[in-house]
C-alpha cells in the first residue's frame, strides 16, 4: 500500500465504529493522513418514489453528537478531521464516496447500528469488504 493520505471511517455512533476511528487515528498520526468520517442515514423508497428517512430530528441530533465526539478525539491527537453526512443505503454510499474521493483506506466496524445483521460481519461491513476496490480494514 502506498503512503496513506486519506482514510475514510464509517461512523454510526456504535462502539465498533468508535473502535474503527481509534484504529484509523493510529494509522493517520504517523503518516500525516487525514480522517473523514462518513455517517449514512438509511432511507427507503416510499410508494410515491420519494425517499423517507428512518430517523427524525432526535436521531439527527444524535448523529451531530457522535460526530462532535469524533472531531474532538481527532483534535486531541492532532489528526486532520472532516465529516460527511449522506442519505441512502450505507454500504453503497461508503463504497461510492470512497472511490469518488480517492481514499487510500476504509476503516469500518464489523457491526454497527444497522437493522439487518449477518452472522460474522454486519451487513454494511460485509458489503463494503466485498464491493470496495479500496483496501478495507474491518474492526471487531
Amino acid at each position: 500500500m502506498s503512503k496513506l493520505r486519506k482514510i475514510l471511517v464509517g461512523l454510526d455512533g456504535s462502539k465498533n465504529s468508535f473502535r474503527a476511528l481509534k484504529t484509523a487515528m493510529q494509522f493517520a498520526k504517523p503518516t500525516g493522513a487525514s480522517i473523514t468520517c462518513i455517517s449514512v442515514i438509511q432511507t427507503f423508497p416510499t410508494e410515491m418514489g420519494r425517499k423517507k428517512t428512518m430517523i427524525g430530528k432526535m436521531q439527527s441530533k444524535h448523529v451531530q453528537h457522535f460526530t462532535e465526539i469524533a472531531k474532538a478525539m481527532c483534535a486531541k491527537k492532532d489528526v486532520g478531521f472532516f465529516n460527511v453526512l449522506e442519505f441512502g443505503e450505507e454500504g453503497r454510499k461508503i463504497v461510492s464516496f470512497a472511490q469518488k474521493n480517492n481514499f487510500d483506506l476504509i476503516v469500518i466496524g464489523s457491526r454497527g447500528r444497522g437493522e439487518m445483521k449477518e452472522f460474522f460481519l454486519g451487513s454494511t461491513s460485509n458489503y463494503v469488504a466485498h464491493k470496495s476496490k479500496i483496501p478495507v480494514l474491518i474492526i471487531k
